[in-house]
């Protein structure tokens, strides 16, 4: 890994060849641990590299790769109807096997199997679920993902912890009580916010459930590392 110690752009190289962008945000102080972070239908936009600096700062190296760059570079869009649009467009345009090989490319720069946790937020919560089942990782924290109600039977393999809303219109709190049902040993909280809570560019930022939210996530990561 590199020394460099402050935070910016680096690139990825994934198992099939295809070259990303990544964010990435070294450990302040003694490093704790390291994390994959994976990004909303919003890019590697303001938000998530805050959120990347934000791990920084609790003593965790994160490297958030940009899971769009495989239908299109550079993408960072904004909390509006067309940036909604256009980012459900490009998630459609990515294939959830090259979305893993990315994080598979972030995990091998990171240190390979066991050496970093994953947090995903939206799309990327999803993607935290999924790469709890079939990647490495050494544990996954998942932020109201959609596709997870879709994905039940994705028996994850590593300690996992979930964050949902309960005024999430996209997704019903069946999902949540699912996963409670299939894997009682991880912990599922539900909480009096919307979809996207934890993201104060928002309209739904709920400040005391992202605090509590991040609480309980560094928790988990605080134990497993």
């Amino acid at each position: 890994m590199s020394d460099a110690t402050a935070a910016g752009w680096i690139e990825l190289t994934a198992a099939d060849g295809h070259r990303m962008r990544a964010y990435r945000a070294p450990a302040k102080g003694e490093e704790i641990g390291r994390l994959i972070v994976a990004p909303e239908i919003f890019g590697i936009n303001h938000h998530i590299r805050s959120v990347c600096d934000g791990f920084a700062q609790q003593g965790f190296t994160a490297v958030a790769p940009d899971l769009f760059d495989r239908a299109e570079r550079g993408v960072e869009l904004p909390y509006d109807d067309a940036g909604i649009q256009r980012g459900i467009a490009l998630k459609g345009a990515v294939a959830t096997a090259d979305a893993l090989q990315d994080i598979a490319a972030a995990l091998a720069h990171l240190g390979g199997e066991g050496a970093a946790a994953i947090v995903g937020y939206c799309w990327g919560g999803s993607m935290a679920w999924a790469s709890a089942a079939v990647l490495p990782v050494r544990a996954a924290v998942c932020y109201y993902g959609g596709d997870i109600g879709k994905t039940l039977d994705s028996a994850p393999r590593v300690p996992t912890l979930l964050h949902f809303g309960e005024q999430d219109h996209a997704i019903p709190l069946s999902v949540a009580e699912g996963v409670r049902s299939r894997y009682p040993w991880a912990p599922v909280h539900v909480y009096p916010a919307g979809h996207g809570f934890n993201c104060d560019e928002r309209g739904s930022f709920h400040p005391e459930s992202a605090v509590l939210a991040l609480r309980r996530t560094v928790g988990l990561l605080r134990a497993v590392f």
